[in-house]
């Protein structure tokens, strides 16, 4: 088996886009890749380039709201940084995912972005060295082997403050985005600058909202030192089922139209997981299909093979994905992903019903064979969590 080259050794083989070359890149992307592109460029300066873009042009509702509350955490890789040895790539990453995963804990990050800058990169014609730079730093950043078209996910944790120490955890999806979306039929993953991997937890964005408003109130009803937590603007999973639905709805209308669609609703409810809706929902989404929508790219896989294809247009024999909004709703023993990616699952907590709760999550998601368990465990066997708490101050 041939030893996989290194990160610089893929920058090294990027040929040039002739397509991007003709065409150049949308505005809105230019405008930030000049920017980014830029001697001697900051990564605070560059986190905020990007936090800006996000809350402007991230077509995920949930990744504006975040970046707007000031939610993310960012990996902001140079140019200069690409072509150093992968172990110095991979220790900025992993430092990088501590510091998140020490926030998530404390309720003031949901998000995490590495975005590698590199202006060859964003240039680059898509093909197998593209492919196998986002695999290579991939495996730097979660510590795996990864293959196409296969989900992949981190955690991120939260306490709630309190005696009894409740502390959740989620499995987050990792998506990748990259410049050579812009354009391209499937640019609702475009990110200025180079590429990038995102990890977001809807369901931690809510329940860390949750937490931060009632310490709020907690700290004005008392008269306390006011402590800056973010406060995104969803406050429910009730709530974040209806922008969900707004996102795929809002999705670009590129090239070859909308790469991902709401579906109508069957004219037999009785199809569906849950016949009746749980959610009132407005007007612009409440005649659709509040179970499935339909993708042209699977949403959940992190690297795609058809984001590594010279098309611009979406090729005919690309098939459609049907894809799930119940993780944020459905509580169910055959629906495991809403308590491990929606509610959020309890890894310490007082005993007696959560721990009834627990088995029920780990037997389900074992009958499901997800791509996570449910488990009742202590947090020192999170060495992750562990590292991170470490550098509390």
């Amino acid at each position: 088996m041939n030893q996989p080259r290194s990160v610089a050794d893929y920058v090294s083989l990027l040929e040039p886009d002739e397509w991007r070359a003709r065409v150049g890149f949308s505005p809105e992307v230019e405008a930030v890749n000049q920017e980014l592109f830029r001697p001697g460029l900051t990564e605070e300066d560059g986190a905020r380039l990007l936090g800006k873009w996000l809350e402007r042009h991230q077509p995920c509702l949930f990744g504006r709201i975040a970046a707007r509350a000031g939610a993310l955490s960012h990996c902001i890789l140079s140019e200069n940084e690409l072509r150093k040895s992968d172990q110095s790539i991979k220790d900025k990453i992993q430092a990088r995912r501590l510091e998140w995963t020490r926030e998530g804990f404390e309720g003031r990050k949901s998000g995490f972005v590495i975005l590698a800058v590199s202006q060859a990169l964003a240039s680059a014609r898509p093909g197998p060295e593209v492919q196998e730079l986002a695999r290579r730093l991939c495996y730097l950043y979660l510590e795996t082997d990864i293959e196409m078209d296969e989900i992949y996910t981190d955690h991120l944790y939260l306490q709630k403050p309190g005696s009894r120490l409740t502390t959740w955890r989620w499995l987050t999806g990792v998506n990748y985005f990259s410049a050579q979306g812009d354009g391209r039929w499937w640019q609702d993953h475009r990110i200025p600058g180079g590429m990038a991997f995102s990890v977001n937890s809807v369901g931690h964005l809510v329940k860390s909202g949750i937490v931060a408003k009632a310490m709020k109130g907690l700290d004005e009803s008392t008269r306390a030192p006011f402590e800056d937590y973010p406060e995104p603007k969803v406050d429910s999973l009730d709530k974040a089922l209806e922008l969900a639905m707004r996102t795929i709805g809002m999705a670009s209308d590129a090239v070859s139209g909308k790469a991902t669609e709401l579906l109508p609703l069957p004219s037999d409810r009785g199809s569906l997981p849950i016949p009746e809706c749980p959610v009132k929902l407005s007007d612009k989404v409440a005649d659709k299909n509040f179970c499935e929508y339909r993708g042209y790219y699977h949403t959940d896989y992190t690297l795609p093979s058809e984001y590594f294809l010279t098309d611009v247009e979406r090729a005919a024999g690309v098939q459609a994905h049907t894809l799930d909004f119940t993780y944020l709703f459905h509580r169910d023993v055959d629906n495991p992903d809403f308590r491990l990616m929606g509610e959020g699952h309890q890894i310490r907590a007082a005993p007696g019903r959560d721990e009834a709760l627990a088995r029920d999550d780990y037997q389900a998601a074992r009958l499901k064979q997800l791509r996570g368990d449910a488990e009742e465990v202590l947090i020192d066997e999170h060495r992750r969590l562990v590292d991170a708490l470490k550098f509390r101050s």
